[in-house]
């Protein structure tokens, strides 16, 4: 973000190239080409409200706190996507809840915190000698 500073161009061109790389994906995953065939249902508005929303905008959002905040910002709310995508998924999908799912979003959640923290330590340490 130092070297170019346009975040939508950047952004357009990381979805871009991820669409690329899911569509060979799929193509290897599902050769049957009658399958791709998307219809004009429920599945179709699934598919561009999730493309659209689910990954270009939280893409455009993460680059934008990026450029105002930094990068600790930006990375501090990532694991809590794991809980809310759960949170989610139980109340407005009716999944189940399983106490592996919350253990394992535990032990992700406080890791990353306790990297984070570790590198905040060590640059205010650093801060601190180079002083």
């Amino acid at each position: 973000m130092k070297e170019y500073q346009a975040e939508l161009t950047l952004m357009f061109f990381y979805n871009l190239f991820v669409s690329i790389l899911a569509a060979f994906v799929g193509l290897i995953a599902e050769p049957d080409s009658s399958k791709w065939i998307i219809r004009p249902n429920i599945s179709s508005a699934s598919i561009l409200c999730f493309g659209v929303f689910g990954s270009g905008l939280n893409n455009v959002i993460h680059t934008w706190a990026f450029h105002l905040k930094g990068h600790v910002y930006v990375a501090m709310f990532k694991p809590l996507s794991i809980a809310i995508a759960a949170t989610m998924g139980v109340v407005i999908l009716g999944d189940t809840l399983n106490l592996g799912s919350i253990i394992g979003a535990t032990i992700i959640a406080i890791g990353f915190y306790t990297v984070m923290w570790g590198r905040k330590q060590a640059s205010s340490i650093y801060i601190r000698q180079t002083k």
